[in-house]
């Protein structure tokens, strides 16, 4: 399953179907990415961790122009053209050296961290390592066996210990102190709005915002979500 999972990631998958060009960033000689509005003035930047096969030049070139802020995207290591191995590990140093540049680079801007579907994991994982100043989860997970279940439905219970690198966004929960919005939605199949309520029971705090009507492709073009994310942004 983990070799599923990672393999979204990796190979020939940037869309063609893009809205804008996204701009390739280079956040050390072995992590790349992307991202688009670089140079607009405003008070936040976006972080944003995209799902299956939203590789970052996918995330950005897609997502971006909804947001009038700074908006970027990674490629684990191991994926596209960051170099190394994937594995849990190299994905939460992915977040964090991500992070780390970006703060560099815009020093006083407030960072907005978004995931989406599997991307979830690593911004909720962020999101408990760096200061970080609203957390948004769209169709979110409390662990990879809420994802697995639903192509394999065997890792109830004990059985979780059977996943390799699981991606445990319960135990990040707990570490989190920034604000947390999670999105879901009653037409959402894959990842359905039941488990956002109870993904939101994980943290201390969370917003929980539940849609009738958003596909689970479409939260971050979706205007309702646009207007969630542009009131932290503001």
């Amino acid at each position: 399953m983990r070799t599923i999972s990672y393999s979204f990631y990796k190979g020939k998958r940037q869309k063609e179907n893009v809205t804008v060009t996204p701009q390739k960033l280079t956040f050390s000689d072995k992590l790349t990415g992307y991202g688009y509005h670089l140079s607009n003035d405003s008070d936040a930047v976006i972080l944003c961790f995209g799902g299956s096969f939203y590789v970052a030049y996918n995330t950005v070139g897609i997502f971006a122009p909804c947001y009038d802020v700074p908006f970027l995207s990674v490629d684990y290591y191991g994926t596209q053209d960051s170099l190394g191995k994937m594995n849990l590990r190299s994905m939460q140093a992915s977040a964090e050296d991500f992070y780390d540049w970006v703060k560099e680079q815009y020093p006083n801007r407030k960072i907005i961290v978004i995931g989406h579907s599997y991307g979830c994991g690593m911004a909720a994982y962020l999101a408990s390592v760096r200061r970080c100043d609203q957390l948004f989860l769209a169709a979110g997970f409390r662990d990879l066996s809420d994802l697995y279940n639903k192509m394999v439905p065997i890792f109830w219970g004990p059985l979780k210990v059977f996943i390799s690198d699981n991606i445990d966004v319960t135990s990040y929960a707990a570490k989190t102190t920034c604000p947390v919005t999670v999105i879901g939605s009653e037409e959402d199949k894959t990842l359905g709005s039941d488990l956002q309520v109870m993904l939101a029971e994980s943290y201390k705090t969370a917003d929980v915002q539940i849609f009738p009507d958003i596909d689970h492709e479409h939260y971050l073009t979706d205007e309702r979500v646009i207007s969630l994310i542009q009131k932290a942004i503001e």
